[in-house]
């Protein structure tokens, strides 16, 4: 009890420090230990669930230090990667290829269109808690092909997680282009009708509210004298906020959920499920070696060489893509009478590769990573960097389900924000 106690203090000490010190409640080193605090907290004052061993508190409050402290260190001496020089990058901004990215979101939305249509075909209905029972009943089949599969995980599910991000910003940043974000608008309602998931509208809400608080901090460090204009992004962003809320209420509503409940068990799950799926994973006697927090990179190859060329088997990669896949689709019980998935945390990804060294020196690299990002986005005030960072942030966020970077929708949803979704970038006036 004591060292959950000492968990809980250093995360909200270390988080309003952070706050301090960057001016700003979305860094990610506040947001990640703001999260982690919550889960110390849910998880171990709790009746419905079994309550975590010694070691996994541990461990986890050793993976919140070694995030901190990597966070710091790149804060500090500031080792530069970015896709390109960062004397250029400071007064720069980079252009969207609107019609690319107008053409993206067309498809995205005909192919949940689509999906959504056979839905209705099949029976389903307008209330989401329906049609989520409905997609996992026997009664839905749906007959795809392995063209259709491959444009499904290689281009429309990443390139509809990076739409939102990339709307946001050009709310802020950019021509406000009212095509793109109305289509973005269509294709996330499409997609939320056809697959019962609320997470592309929640997502959109977060990235407006994270550009729009950077958008302000930024002003505000610049002392932007049209404070009519700055008041108006602050009641837009107000106005977000609760419709964001309003939506939230509802879905989940319409899902058949308690709110509060849902919150408070998702929080309080990660450490049990931490630790149900590491004894499995040693009972099994895989060990990642990095391919299980990167699998988001290794799948793309591995799904071409596998289903499309069918040339190439590689055992223990195809092993760990199993394990991650069974986080995600079987059932277990971190308490007497709840049944969970998935929610197994980033440091499950991080153990799996490399047991606990992997969460020591894993941790450390995902804070620089972090920082990095972070001050990309604040100092250049450029829309690539600002939407990789909504990423990021993102996966700050989520670090309690599991490590992103495991995800091949995330990672290719950054790769096409970094090198296709933004023209070459054109000089300006330093902001």
């Amino acid at each position: 009890m004591l060292l959950v106690q000492i968990g809980i203090a250093f995360c909200f000490i270390v988080a309003l420090v952070a706050m301090k010190k960057e001016r700003s409640v979305i860094n990610p080193l506040s947001v990640f230990c703001f999260v982690w605090m919550a889960v110390l907290f849910f998880s171990t004052n709790t009746t419905r669930l079994d309550y975590p061993q010694n070691e996994t508190i541990e461990w986890i409050v050793i993976g919140v230090v070694a995030y901190t402290l990597g966070y710091v260190f790149q804060s500090n001496f500031k080792i530069r990667f970015t896709f390109g020089k960062w004397a250029s990058l400071r007064g720069q901004i980079a252009v969207p290829r609107y019609k690319l990215l107008l053409l993206c979101s067309i498809v995205c939305m005909l192919f949940f269109l689509k999906d959504l249509i056979l839905v209705f075909l099949n029976g389903g209905s307008f209330n989401l808690r329906y049609i989520q029972q409905f997609l996992r009943s026997d009664d839905y089949t749906v007959v795809s092909n392995p063209i259709e599969n491959s444009i499904n995980i290689l281009f429309i599910q990443p390139i509809s997680f990076a739409l939102p991000a990339i709307c946001a910003v050009d709310i802020f940043y950019g021509v406000k282009n009212k095509r793109l974000i109305t289509i973005t608008v269509l294709m996330l309602l499409f997609k939320m009708m056809s697959t019962a998931n609320r997470s592309g509208f929640l997502l959109l809400f977060i990235y407006i509210l994270i550009v729009g608080l950077i958008f302000i901090r930024n002003r505000r460090s610049s002392n932007f004298k049209n404070n009519r204009l700055l008041k108006r992004y602050k009641y837009l962003l107000f106005g977000i906020i609760i419709v964001a809320g309003l939506v939230l209420v509802i879905t989940t509503i319409s899902r058949g959920v308690d709110l509060s409940t849902n919150i408070y068990l998702n929080l309080a799950i990660p450490p049990r499920m931490f630790e149900i799926w590491s004894e499995k994973v040693q009972e099994a006697g895989l060990q990642g070696y990095g391919e299980t927090s990167l699998m988001g990179f290794l799948f793309p190859v591995k799904y071409i060489f596998n289903n499309v060329l069918k040339i190439w088997d590689a055992t223990n990669i195809n092993a760990v893509y199993n394990m991650i896949q069974l986080t995600d689709v079987q059932w277990v019980w971190p308490g007497p009478k709840i049944t969970a998935n998935a929610y197994v945390s980033m440091f499950w990804n991080l153990y799996t590769d490399f047991r606990y060294e992997g969460i020591l020196v894993g941790s450390f690299l995902y804070g620089t990573i972090s920082a990095q990002s972070f001050w990309n986005a604040i100092r250049t005030s450029n829309p690539r960097m600002l939407s990789a960072f909504c990423l990021i942030l993102y996966s700050v966020l989520y670090s309690f389900v599991r490590f992103q970077f495991s995800d091949s929708r995330f990672v290719l949803a950054i790769i096409f924000i970094s090198f296709f979704a933004y023209k070459k970038d054109y000089k300006l006036d330093a902001i």
